[in-house]
Protein backbone atom coordinates (compact mmCIF):
# COMPACT_ATOMS: atom_id res chain seq x y z
CA UNK A 1 0.00 0.00 0.00
CA UNK A 2 1.41 3.52 -0.68
CA UNK A 3 1.97 5.52 1.91
CA UNK A 4 -0.04 8.64 1.89
CA UNK A 5 1.45 11.77 -0.29
CA UNK A 6 4.31 14.43 1.47
CA UNK A 7 3.25 17.44 -0.14
CA UNK A 8 6.73 19.65 1.62
CA UNK A 9 9.70 18.05 -0.72
CA UNK A 10 11.05 18.35 -3.87
CA UNK A 11 9.48 16.97 -7.01
CA UNK A 12 10.56 16.79 -10.90
CA UNK A 13 7.98 17.01 -13.43
CA UNK A 14 7.35 13.09 -13.42
CA UNK A 15 6.64 13.08 -10.12
CA UNK A 16 4.48 16.01 -9.86
CA UNK A 17 2.04 14.61 -12.35
CA UNK A 18 1.98 10.79 -10.70
CA UNK A 19 1.94 12.75 -6.89
CA UNK A 20 -1.26 14.21 -8.45
CA UNK A 21 -3.10 11.19 -9.78
CA UNK A 22 -1.56 9.65 -6.59
CA UNK A 23 -3.28 11.74 -4.06
CA UNK A 24 -6.15 12.17 -5.76
CA UNK A 25 -6.87 8.60 -6.38
CA UNK A 26 -6.15 7.92 -2.08
CA UNK A 27 -8.59 10.96 -1.14
CA UNK A 28 -11.30 10.61 -4.12
CA UNK A 29 -14.47 10.32 -1.95
CA UNK A 30 -13.68 13.06 0.31
CA UNK A 31 -11.85 15.07 -2.06
CA UNK A 32 -14.87 14.97 -4.39
CA UNK A 33 -17.35 15.35 -1.07
CA UNK A 34 -16.11 18.40 -0.76
CA UNK A 35 -15.71 19.58 -4.31
CA UNK A 36 -19.89 19.40 -4.42
CA UNK A 37 -20.38 20.62 -1.09
CA UNK A 38 -19.03 23.75 -1.80
CA UNK A 39 -19.21 24.27 -5.26
CA UNK A 40 -22.15 22.14 -6.26
CA UNK A 41 -24.41 25.29 -5.70
CA UNK A 42 -22.66 27.91 -8.08
CA UNK A 43 -22.20 25.14 -10.36
CA UNK A 44 -25.91 24.15 -10.74
CA UNK A 45 -26.76 27.77 -10.80
CA UNK A 46 -24.50 27.97 -14.30
CA UNK A 47 -26.04 24.88 -15.55
CA UNK A 48 -29.29 26.18 -15.32
CA UNK A 49 -28.53 29.62 -16.48
CA UNK A 50 -26.72 28.18 -19.27
CA UNK A 51 -29.86 26.02 -20.01
CA UNK A 52 -31.77 28.52 -19.93
CA UNK A 53 -29.02 30.74 -22.57
CA UNK A 54 -28.98 27.49 -24.55
CA UNK A 55 -32.63 27.43 -25.08
CA UNK A 56 -33.04 30.93 -26.22
CA UNK A 57 -29.92 30.19 -28.37
CA UNK A 58 -31.63 27.25 -30.12
CA UNK A 59 -35.04 29.03 -30.60
CA UNK A 60 -32.90 31.61 -32.52
CA UNK A 61 -31.05 29.47 -34.83
CA UNK A 62 -34.41 27.14 -35.79
CA UNK A 63 -35.97 29.83 -36.47
CA UNK A 64 -34.44 31.08 -39.01
CA UNK A 65 -35.45 30.63 -42.72
CA UNK A 66 -34.01 30.97 -46.29
CA UNK A 67 -35.11 35.01 -46.85
CA UNK A 68 -34.44 36.62 -43.74
CA UNK A 69 -31.85 36.83 -40.38
CA UNK A 70 -34.63 37.84 -38.06
CA UNK A 71 -36.04 35.62 -35.72
CA UNK A 72 -38.47 35.38 -33.39
CA UNK A 73 -36.33 36.26 -30.31
CA UNK A 74 -34.25 38.48 -31.91
CA UNK A 75 -31.06 39.16 -31.79
CA UNK A 76 -30.84 42.01 -29.56
CA UNK A 77 -32.55 39.62 -26.99
CA UNK A 78 -30.25 37.36 -27.49
CA UNK A 79 -27.57 37.57 -24.30
CA UNK A 80 -30.32 38.09 -21.41
CA UNK A 81 -30.38 37.75 -17.63
CA UNK A 82 -29.61 33.99 -18.12
CA UNK A 83 -26.50 34.66 -19.99
CA UNK A 84 -24.97 37.11 -17.19
CA UNK A 85 -25.87 34.89 -14.62
CA UNK A 86 -24.25 31.77 -16.02
CA UNK A 87 -20.70 33.76 -15.90
CA UNK A 88 -21.56 35.09 -12.71
CA UNK A 89 -21.72 31.82 -11.20
CA UNK A 90 -19.30 30.45 -13.73
CA UNK A 91 -16.87 32.79 -11.92
CA UNK A 92 -17.82 31.63 -8.57
CA UNK A 93 -17.72 28.33 -9.72
CA UNK A 94 -14.27 28.54 -10.50
CA UNK A 95 -13.47 30.58 -7.28
CA UNK A 96 -15.44 27.83 -5.40
CA UNK A 97 -13.46 24.93 -6.53
CA UNK A 98 -9.93 26.30 -6.67
CA UNK A 99 -10.82 27.33 -2.64
CA UNK A 100 -12.37 24.32 -1.48
CA UNK A 101 -9.63 22.11 -2.98
CA UNK A 102 -6.49 24.39 -1.68
CA UNK A 103 -8.22 24.71 1.64
CA UNK A 104 -9.09 20.91 1.54
CA UNK A 105 -5.04 20.32 1.06
CA UNK A 106 -4.14 22.86 3.29
CA UNK A 107 -5.85 21.30 6.68
CA UNK A 108 -4.43 17.98 4.91
CA UNK A 109 -1.05 19.40 5.40
CA UNK A 110 -1.64 21.02 8.52
CA UNK A 111 -3.08 17.46 10.29
CA UNK A 112 0.58 15.67 8.90
CA UNK A 113 -0.93 13.94 5.93
CA UNK A 114 -4.98 13.28 7.91
CA UNK A 115 -8.02 13.56 5.95
CA UNK A 116 -9.62 17.12 6.82
CA UNK A 117 -13.11 17.27 8.12
CA UNK A 118 -15.59 19.11 6.12
CA UNK A 119 -15.69 21.72 9.66
CA UNK A 120 -12.14 22.02 9.30
CA UNK A 121 -12.44 23.10 5.13
CA UNK A 122 -15.08 25.35 6.07
CA UNK A 123 -13.22 27.12 8.40
CA UNK A 124 -10.78 27.60 5.57
CA UNK A 125 -13.16 28.15 2.73
CA UNK A 126 -15.41 31.26 4.46
CA UNK A 127 -12.13 33.11 4.97
CA UNK A 128 -10.35 32.91 1.14
CA UNK A 129 -13.30 32.46 -0.99
CA UNK A 130 -14.18 36.25 -1.58
CA UNK A 131 -10.51 36.87 -1.60
CA UNK A 132 -9.54 34.27 -4.69
CA UNK A 133 -13.52 35.43 -6.00
CA UNK A 134 -12.29 39.13 -6.27
CA UNK A 135 -8.80 38.48 -7.45
CA UNK A 136 -10.07 36.10 -10.06
CA UNK A 137 -11.83 38.87 -12.19
CA UNK A 138 -8.40 40.93 -12.11
CA UNK A 139 -6.43 38.22 -12.68
CA UNK A 140 -8.05 36.31 -15.74
CA UNK A 141 -8.45 40.27 -16.82
CA UNK A 142 -4.87 40.11 -16.93
CA UNK A 143 -4.53 36.59 -18.95
CA UNK A 144 -7.08 38.06 -21.28
CA UNK A 145 -4.87 40.91 -22.02
CA UNK A 146 -1.76 39.15 -22.22
CA UNK A 147 -3.13 36.33 -24.97
CA UNK A 148 -4.48 39.97 -26.77
CA UNK A 149 -1.20 41.11 -27.31
CA UNK A 150 0.46 37.93 -29.73
CA UNK A 151 -0.35 35.26 -27.28
CA UNK A 152 2.93 35.27 -25.67
CA UNK A 153 2.70 37.24 -22.55
CA UNK A 154 -0.59 35.36 -21.78
CA UNK A 155 1.01 32.26 -21.98
CA UNK A 156 4.14 33.73 -19.97
CA UNK A 157 1.95 35.32 -17.31
CA UNK A 158 -0.16 31.77 -16.93
CA UNK A 159 1.81 29.76 -14.25
CA UNK A 160 2.42 32.82 -12.06
CA UNK A 161 -1.13 33.57 -12.14
CA UNK A 162 -1.64 29.98 -11.38
CA UNK A 163 0.20 29.93 -8.88
CA UNK A 164 -1.06 32.92 -6.62
CA UNK A 165 -4.02 30.80 -5.61
CA UNK A 166 -2.04 28.23 -3.14
CA UNK A 167 0.39 30.98 -1.91
CA UNK A 168 -3.15 33.03 -0.82
CA UNK A 169 -4.31 30.27 0.83
CA UNK A 170 -1.31 28.20 2.35
CA UNK A 171 0.41 31.40 2.98
CA UNK A 172 -2.40 33.67 4.39
CA UNK A 173 -0.98 36.41 1.65
CA UNK A 174 -2.47 39.01 0.30
CA UNK A 175 -3.58 39.61 -3.61
CA UNK A 176 -0.29 41.69 -4.04
CA UNK A 177 2.05 39.15 -1.51
CA UNK A 178 0.95 36.30 -3.36
CA UNK A 179 1.82 37.87 -6.96
CA UNK A 180 5.23 38.76 -6.00
CA UNK A 181 5.72 35.37 -4.36
CA UNK A 182 4.77 33.60 -7.23
CA UNK A 183 7.45 35.25 -9.33
CA UNK A 184 10.14 34.58 -6.69
CA UNK A 185 9.47 31.23 -6.39
CA UNK A 186 9.12 30.14 -9.83
CA UNK A 187 11.97 31.99 -10.96
CA UNK A 188 14.77 29.48 -12.61
CA UNK A 189 12.31 27.06 -12.48
CA UNK A 190 9.83 28.53 -14.95
CA UNK A 191 9.72 25.68 -17.98
CA UNK A 192 8.74 23.23 -15.30
CA UNK A 193 6.04 24.97 -13.66
CA UNK A 194 4.34 25.88 -17.19
CA UNK A 195 5.76 22.23 -18.80
CA UNK A 196 3.59 20.79 -15.82
CA UNK A 197 0.57 22.37 -15.99
CA UNK A 198 0.48 22.51 -19.75
CA UNK A 199 0.42 18.85 -19.81
CA UNK A 200 -2.07 18.32 -16.83
CA UNK A 201 -4.76 20.61 -18.70
CA UNK A 202 -4.02 19.10 -21.87
CA UNK A 203 -5.13 15.44 -19.93
CA UNK A 204 -7.86 17.48 -18.28
CA UNK A 205 -9.54 18.76 -21.39
CA UNK A 206 -9.04 15.47 -23.39
CA UNK A 207 -11.11 13.77 -20.36
CA UNK A 208 -13.94 16.32 -20.99
CA UNK A 209 -13.74 15.77 -24.66
CA UNK A 210 -13.68 12.13 -24.55
CA UNK A 211 -17.10 12.59 -22.22
CA UNK A 212 -18.98 15.04 -24.57
CA UNK A 213 -17.83 14.32 -27.39
CA UNK A 214 -20.75 11.86 -28.33
CA UNK A 215 -23.67 14.39 -27.87
CA UNK A 216 -21.71 17.31 -29.82
CA UNK A 217 -21.20 14.45 -32.65
CA UNK A 218 -25.07 14.73 -32.83
CA UNK A 219 -25.78 17.45 -32.59
CA UNK A 220 -23.15 18.66 -35.47
CA UNK A 221 -24.90 16.49 -37.31
CA UNK A 222 -28.27 17.20 -36.76
CA UNK A 223 -27.40 21.21 -37.42
CA UNK A 224 -25.98 20.14 -40.63
CA UNK A 225 -28.31 17.41 -42.01
CA UNK A 226 -31.05 20.08 -42.37
CA UNK A 227 -31.43 22.39 -45.39
CA UNK A 228 -31.76 25.21 -43.14
CA UNK A 229 -29.98 25.39 -39.75
CA UNK A 230 -31.45 23.63 -37.11
CA UNK A 231 -30.20 22.56 -33.70
CA UNK A 232 -31.23 19.42 -31.84
CA UNK A 233 -33.01 21.32 -28.18
CA UNK A 234 -32.49 17.53 -26.35
CA UNK A 235 -28.76 17.26 -27.36
CA UNK A 236 -27.57 20.30 -26.69
CA UNK A 237 -29.57 20.31 -23.43
CA UNK A 238 -26.85 16.85 -22.42
CA UNK A 239 -23.92 18.25 -23.66
CA UNK A 240 -24.49 21.47 -21.69
CA UNK A 241 -25.42 19.41 -18.45
CA UNK A 242 -22.25 16.98 -19.07
CA UNK A 243 -19.94 19.94 -19.75
CA UNK A 244 -20.76 21.70 -15.92
CA UNK A 245 -20.85 18.04 -14.76
CA UNK A 246 -17.11 17.91 -16.10
CA UNK A 247 -16.13 20.63 -14.09
CA UNK A 248 -15.39 18.24 -11.22
CA UNK A 249 -11.52 17.60 -13.33
CA UNK A 250 -10.82 21.04 -12.39
CA UNK A 251 -9.38 19.29 -9.03
CA UNK A 252 -6.58 17.93 -11.09
CA UNK A 253 -5.43 20.97 -12.30
CA UNK A 254 -5.88 22.71 -8.46
CA UNK A 255 -4.03 19.96 -7.04
CA UNK A 256 -0.90 19.50 -9.61
CA UNK A 257 -0.41 23.51 -9.47
CA UNK A 258 0.10 22.84 -5.41
CA UNK A 259 2.29 19.87 -5.47
CA UNK A 260 4.21 22.44 -7.71
CA UNK A 261 4.08 25.08 -5.34
CA UNK A 262 5.61 23.07 -2.44
CA UNK A 263 8.32 21.96 -4.45
CA UNK A 264 9.63 24.73 -5.33
CA UNK A 265 9.29 26.10 -1.94
CA UNK A 266 11.06 23.16 -0.45
CA UNK A 267 13.98 24.15 -3.37
CA UNK A 268 14.51 27.37 -2.47
CA UNK A 269 13.43 27.09 1.77
CA UNK A 270 13.66 23.29 2.48
CA UNK A 271 10.99 24.42 5.28
CA UNK A 272 9.48 20.44 4.72
CA UNK A 273 13.15 19.13 5.25
CA UNK A 274 13.81 21.14 8.48
CA UNK A 275 10.44 19.77 10.03
CA UNK A 276 11.35 16.32 9.43
CA UNK A 277 14.42 16.62 10.77
CA UNK A 278 12.89 18.38 13.98
CA UNK A 279 10.30 15.13 14.14
CA UNK A 280 12.61 12.72 13.48
CA UNK A 281 12.14 9.78 15.55
CA UNK A 282 8.51 10.46 16.10
CA UNK A 283 6.70 7.53 14.44
CA UNK A 284 2.99 9.29 15.19
CA UNK A 285 3.00 11.57 11.84
CA UNK A 286 3.74 9.12 8.77
CA UNK A 287 6.56 9.81 6.92
CA UNK A 288 6.90 9.58 3.13
CA UNK A 289 9.80 7.41 2.49
CA UNK A 290 10.18 8.00 -1.21
CA UNK A 291 13.39 9.32 -2.41
CA UNK A 292 13.56 13.07 -3.12
CA UNK A 293 15.96 15.34 -5.38
CA UNK A 294 17.85 18.58 -3.75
Amino acid sequence: MLSKIEFKKVRDFGQIINDTFTFIRQNLKPIVKTYFIFSGLFVLGAMLSMLLQQYKTIGMINSIDGNTARNAFGFGSLYGIEYYLAVIFSFAGYASTTVAILSYIAVYVQKGNETPTTDEVWGYFKHYFFRVFGSSFLLILMLIIGFIFCLVPGFWLFPFVAMIFPIMVVENGTLGYAFNRSFKIIKDNFWLTFGTLFIIWIIVYACMSIVVLPTTIFSMIGLFSHKKPHMSLPFSMITTVLQYLCQVFTIIPIVTITLSYFSLVEQKESTGLMERISNFGNTDKPIDTRPEEY
